[in-house]
């Protein structure tokens, strides 16, 4: 497998067939910062998925390790993943970690 390695908006890839646009996502419900700002302006629907998800309305758990598909074209799909536990460090532990 090659890893190809492109610069320019990442909220409209360029390349041919299925695309997977990956973020970080925090455990705690909270979307209004970085990338995902980006994500909002060209897209609705991934941050009222996730909102939803946060409130309960799906069944899968809203917890760290869990990932969200939204489809928002035909072959885009953003990947809502739940990678960061709060928003802030606490004691030195930042909020996304290896």
């Amino acid at each position: 497998m090659q890893i190809t390695y492109k610069t320019g908006d990442a909220t409209r890839p360029d390349a041919i067939g299925q695309k997977i646009i990956v973020h970080i996502c925090n455990d705690i419900g909270g979307w209004g910062r970085g990338f995902v700002v980006a994500i909002s302006r060209r897209r609705p629907e991934p941050e009222q998925r996730y909102r939803a998800w946060h409130a309960g309305e799906e069944l899968r758990p809203f917890a760290l390790g869990e990932v969200q598909f939204v489809q928002v074209e035909r072959e885009i799909t953003v990947a809502n993943l739940i990678g960061q536990h709060g928003l802030v460090s606490q004691q030195a532990t930042p909020p996304i970690r290896v």
